[in-house]
């Protein structure tokens, strides 16, 4: 029974329904660090072209949360062969999904982009913030002494919630002290962030909420996936997060969905411009000297109190400084064009051969470009290199062309503490061949130039039949542009009597 002052909240969620979090959890949402997610867009600019999909980071945190403690609290109910999950590690993986997304930047994945964008070395990830920032909160707030304390968690239990965030020794920072947990505790890594099949709480969250605010259909069932599951030790007796064999075609439907939502929603080309123009907002405001908080914005996470206050809002602080800086007015001049639909002009698409994919996937974008260059002439080819930008991105079930339900033990029907992976052959011949895809994306800034559309266009098809050995082109037909000789319309058909 927990103190008197140490009260569960019940939050009335629109995807998930009532959702009831832990005091220690209500006392990490109570906090300044952890309301900054109401002003962090869960899908950045996807909003520009899906007008719904304006939900935040703060509704999903809460989500992740309620169902990591849903998934572990089934697996605690297991009695054959039993877990011995004590009520500590029950809580560290509540605050766990809490906190899990504490470290995303401005507009989410955008900020990363960014800070890819200015400094291509750095090896940082929105986790290593995450488990930064929690460890700022429960110190900051004496949580410890408080209401964590009054739950027996202790520094090792605060480091334990850290390292379920990274999910794996691969993903914490480089001069991390990974401790891990024995081979038979090894399945609590797999509830918020798996890195061994990528099925996860996070998941069963955003792709259900992201898909809601999308209105895109959702062909998974997360809930019956949870009743469902067990853990068991797998070939090397490590303990793992399996399911029933009858619910292989699930699991399936879950990776599809994913696909769906990346090729409809994350990666719709509207999306990809706008999210382009708006990190060249912040790499101009930066060239011109903008700080916040006295940090540059690529360096805002080294100084978690900076961090920790930086939202979304930066792009309105950076057009309200413009009025009075003149450095920072083609900063803002930019941002005016993203909100007046003046963006980036789409040149073509094309998909890659599987067979190309490994050569196409080792350039970098800037690479890209030039190469697609080399098939104008001398003058087109510097227009291009610039007036224009390569974009290549990929889409997969979540393990690069692997297939990732090849990882997932599924236990036996006629002995459930026993399992096995199974292969896509054995499963269904409509199982894909391949599972990732990888694009190549041409844009031009000036959307006006219509003589460089043509030049770009006509390059990026020669580039298509000379690299990837293409005949007919995978490019749609470009409408005409601007004053260009259109086909009179046809006649309307004869009349019946």
């Amino acid at each position: 029974t927990p103190p008197p002052q140490d009260k569960p909240k019940v939050f009335n969620d629109a995807v998930l329904g009532h959702v009831e979090l832990h005091p220690c959890c209500v006392a990490v949402v109570d906090t300044p660090e952890f309301q900054r997610l109401r002003g962090l867009k869960q899908l950045g600019p996807t909003e520009y072209v899906y007008p719904a999909a304006g939900h935040t980071r703060f509704a999903h945190s809460l989500g992740v949360s309620f169902l990591a403690g849903k998934l572990v609290e089934k697996l605690q109910r297991q009695s054959s062969p039993p877990l011995h999950i004590s009520e500590r590690e029950v809580l560290c993986v509540k605050l766990a999904g809490l906190c899990h997304d504490l470290g995303h930047g401005p507009l989410s994945h955008t900020f990363e982009k960014f800070v890819r964008m200015r400094r291509p070395s750095l090896k940082w990830r929105h986790e290593h913030a995450s488990a930064a920032l929690f460890a700022k909160v429960v110190d900051e707030q004496k949580l410890l002494e408080g209401v964590f304390g009054r739950y027996d968690l202790t520094t090792d239990d605060v480091h334990f919630v850290q390292e379920l965030i990274f999910g794996d020794r691969s993903d914490a920072p480089s001069d991390w002290q990974w401790r891990g947990l024995p081979a038979s505790k090894h399945f609590l890594f797999e509830i918020v962030s798996n890195h061994r099949n990528g099925i996860d709480v996070d998941k069963f969250d955003y792709f259900r909420r992201d898909a809601f605010h999308l209105n895109i259909p959702v062909s998974f069932d997360s809930d019956r996936l949870i009743m469902c599951a067990r853990a068991i030790p797998d070939d090397r007796g490590v303990y793992t997060v399996a399911y029933p064999e009858k619910e292989v075609w699930n699991v399936y439907e879950l990776f599809r969905t994913r696909f769906n939502l990346h090729k409809r929603a994350y990666q719709h080309r509207v999306s990809n411009a706008i999210e382009r123009m708006l990190c060249d907002v912040l790499l101009s405001a930066e060239e011109a000297g903008f700080t916040y908080r006295g940090r540059r914005l690529s360096e805002a996470m080294d100084c978690l109190d900076a961090y920790a206050t930086l939202t979304d809002s930066v792009f309105d602080v950076i057009d309200f400084l413009a009025v009075e800086d003149a450095s920072l007015r083609p900063a803002a001049e930019l941002l005016e064009h993203v909100r007046r639909r003046q963006l980036h002009k789409h040149v073509g698409e094309v998909v890659v051969p599987p067979v190309k994919r490994d050569d196409i996937c080792a350039l970098s974008d800037d690479d890209l470009l030039r190469t697609i260059a080399r098939h104008s002439t001398p003058a087109g080819r510097q227009a291009l290199l610039d007036g224009a930008y390569a974009a290549r991105f990929d889409i997969t079930f979540g393990m690069g062309d692997n297939n990732p339900v090849e990882r997932v033990f599924f236990y036996l029907r006629s002995d459930d503490a026993v399992g096995r992976v199974l292969k896509g052959s054995q499963v269904s011949t409509f199982v894909p061949r391949h599972f990732a895809e990888s694009y190549v994306r041409l844009f031009l800034r000036d959307r006006d130039d219509s003589e460089l559309f043509d030049v770009a266009s006509s390059a990026l098809q020669a580039w298509e039949r000379a690299v990837l050995g293409r005949v007919e082109s995978a490019i749609a037909p470009s409408p005409p542009q601007k004053g260009a000789a259109r086909r009179p319309p046809r006649p309307p058909p004869p009349r019946t009597p």
